[in-house]
């Protein structure tokens, strides 16, 4: 659907999401080039169910950070979505935004690194709605760069999806191969036996599964692995935002925005990400969405 429905806990998402693309593109500005990856960029509209306020999806956040990225890559697997925000972004004359149709899973390692300088810096919001983002996609970006690596910002759906996979395992057996996927190996598979042999609450195998996907990307050589969440709806578990970097610059960032009570378009206590003028050091506001 166009604009696409979200709840109030992804519109909040976002807006956690903004506040640091615009501290990363002040913080990378020195940079020869610096690249914006959207994997799961969906039509680049959205609209609050709780409220039915329109505001901006991922593509638009970072399209609006001041100064820009060098190089916007947006994937989207639909193709009347990818087409609705490629149309969008051509009318508003973004010429170096691209649009790119089909699974990420194959476009990022095929299409989109092999043009991404291995020395420049690089942001990855990686946002699925359920298991879509396979392992091998994540060791790919990770091992692209030269020196620091491709930071990443991923939605980490255990409660929305993961859970409720092991709960259809013996149901159908197609499931296994979809989390080996997930996690890159069955590793998965010893977690859960181990799980369920101790009989854990559900907060303990929550907290198992959040810990390997970590420890996972910790494996991969990122320094700095944080886990913010789990976002709630009405106090149900749904999902956990982990970031990973190199930089202990961008750590100490994402920690900031994270640390401060955020809220979304049409609450009380709203306002909108600040933007920085590129040429001078005044302050503007951006209107709202």
């Amino acid at each position: 659907m166009i604009p696409r429905p979200i709840r109030k806990w992804t519109a909040l998402k976002l807006e956690y999401l903004d506040y640091y693309l615009q501290a990363y593109v002040i913080a990378t500005r020195k940079a020869r080039e610096i690249h914006y990856i959207d994997p799961f960029a969906s039509c680049g509209e959205c609209i609050v169910v709780e409220s039915g306020k329109i505001v901006q999806g991922s593509p638009w956040r970072a399209l609006n950070s001041v100064p820009q990225f060098s190089q916007y890559h947006f994937v989207e697997k639909r193709p009347m979505l990818a087409a609705y925000l490629r149309k969008s972004i051509n009318e508003k004359g973004f010429e170096n935004a691209h649009v790119y149709s089909g699974d990420c899973n194959l476009v990022i390692p095929r299409e989109i690194l092999p043009i991404i300088p291995r020395n420049v810096p690089c942001f990855a919001f990686l946002d699925p709605e359920g298991m879509q983002l396979d392992w091998e996609t994540v060791r790919a970006l990770a091992k692209h760069r030269q020196g620091w690596k491709v930071e990443l910002l991923i939605l980490y759906p255990y409660d929305m999806a993961v859970a409720r996979q092991f709960s259809l395992i013996n149901k159908r057996p197609s499931i296994s191969t979809r989390l080996t996927s997930f996690y890159g190996d069955e590793c998965w598979k010893h977690q859960l036996f181990e799980s369920i042999d101790a009989e854990e609450s559900t907060a303990k195998r929550r907290q198992r599964f959040v810990d390997l996907y970590t420890g996972n990307l910790r494996a991969l050589g990122y320094k700095f692995v944080e886990v913010y969440g789990p976002f709630r709806a009405n106090k149900r578990p749904l999902y956990h935002v982990v970031f990973a970097s190199d930089s202990p610059v961008g750590a100490k960032i994402m920690h900031d925005v994270w640390a401060k009570p955020r809220y979304v378009p049409g609450e009380l206590f709203y306002r909108p990400v600040r933007r920085y003028d590129n040429d001078v050091d005044t302050v503007q506001r951006l209107p709202k969405p």
